[in-house]
């Protein structure tokens, strides 16, 4: 009998030393549980709070989101988040934090661009899209042309190691593909939208955003890349007679009344086999003089459409051979595009890795002029990742702007 007492109580010993085994290991368990998930939410809302600290007035001026710091100052920053919340808190060692913005670095060009993508949504969806690009109403740019001789800014622009194209080059190639030239103009793509951008965050020749900027002539550094005003309103120039060049020619072949023209008057000069080499040099002639008086056009704020007819051509063939044209010469019509309109004509043409690192380069040398003398935005990250431990436990989050 006593022995079975004793058996029963061994076995009752055996099962509350279990049960007290279990409720401890569940007791450890939670705790465990309870500071990882403490620790969770501190270090999550820590990287919240690095990431509100973004730069101000980029994000005024511009739309973006970014970041300013290197990987180690923005590691002591989160520590000392951290560390307020979890330092004080008993057997809770938080062994190791580390932030790093390199993947997120604003050298990545296409993160730039998602950004200035959802942001141009955003004013389109609020309505503020058309009438900031879209409106014939613009302020006409008075401002002087400068050139950017400051060395540091120079040297530290982010477009430095992009390779571009010879910007007439862009535009023949734009002359040669014409037809696709109105994508351009297709609301909601993203070409559309980053044009929009540019229209709307920066000069050009015949709009003034913003005259506290550097450069008079924003929208043509995009394209020609050049440090001063001047040559890179020259080169759009060049470029755009470079565009209207091709497609005039082609206008004065398929017109049968300037063909026969352009024969008829070659035949007078040089008879005989020599007319057509005179007829092809008297068409490059007029297509040309055509094209420089379309440019003129252009500047002067008028509108020149890219496939011409008879109402919209300005030069006769004998102004053009003469080289006496009294002036800029109006055609019967006006209607086309204006120069705004040229200018994201080509914009929409050029390679986006060029296109996105000048953008950057006007916010750099606009914000070192009017904000921060040392700001250099290569410095800049548009996220962070966070690597952490704490009793051991890893925790890892990426944050994006």
């Amino acid at each position: 009998m006593n022995s079975k007492k004793g058996s029963s109580s061994v076995f009752l010993m055996v099962i509350l030393g279990a049960l007290v085994s279990i409720a401890l290991l569940l007791i450890y368990s939670v705790r465990d549980y309870s500071v990882a998930s403490r620790a969770d939410g501190v270090i999550n809302l820590a990287g919240d709070s690095l990431m509100s600290e973004f730069d101000y007035y980029v994000q005024k001026e511009y739309g973006l989101f970014i970041l300013s710091g290197s990987d180690s100052q923005l590691t002591r920053k989160l520590r000392s988040y951290v560390g307020y919340s979890l330092d004080d808190m008993e057997d809770v060692k938080v062994e190791d934090v580390n932030v790093s913005g390199s993947r997120f670095s604003v050298v990545n060009k296409e993160l730039i661009e998602e950004q200035i993508i959802e942001h141009m949504k955003l004013t389109e969806a609020e309505g503020l899209l058309k009438a900031a690009v879209g409106g014939d109403k613009k302020e006409e740019n008075m401002m002087e042309e400068r050139s950017l001789r400051d060395g540091p800014t120079v040297v530290s622009l982010p477009s430095g190691m992009v390779p571009g194209k010879k910007l007439t080059t862009l535009a023949a190639e734009i002359a040669e593909s014409v037809t696709d030239a109105e994508e351009a103009f297709r609301e909601g793509t993203e070409k559309y939208l980053m044009n929009c951008y540019i229209m709307m965050y920066f000069n050009n020749r015949t709009r003034q955003n913003d005259a506290e900027h550097f450069f008079r002539n924003e929208a043509e550094y995009i394209l020609a890349g050049e440090l001063s005003d001047r040559k890179n309103e020259k080169r759009v120039e060049i470029a755009l007679k470079a565009m209207r060049f091709p497609l005039n020619l082609a206008h004065i072949y398929s017109d049968s009344e300037k063909n026969a023209a352009t024969m008829a008057m070659a035949q007078m000069m040089t008879p005989g086999a020599g007319a057509a080499a005179t007829q092809a040099a008297l068409a490059a002639t007029w297509a040309y003089a055509e094209a420089d008086n379309d440019v003129e056009l252009l500047m002067q704020g008028n509108k020149v459409p890219l496939i011409k007819d008879k109402t919209t051509w300005a030069i006769d063939l004998n102004s053009a051979v003469e080289g006496i044209f009294g002036g800029t010469v109006r055609p019967a019509m006006e209607k086309g595009y204006d120069y705004e309109k040229y200018l994201q004509i080509m914009l929409f043409f050029q390679d986006e890795n060029i296109r996105t690192a000048r953008i950057l380069d006007l916010i750099q040398i606009n914000c070192r002029k009017n904000y921060n003398r040392n700001f250099i935005i290569q410095e800049y990250s548009s996220g962070v990742t966070i690597e952490a431990r704490v009793n051991g436990k890893r925790f890892r989050y990426e944050k994006q702007y």
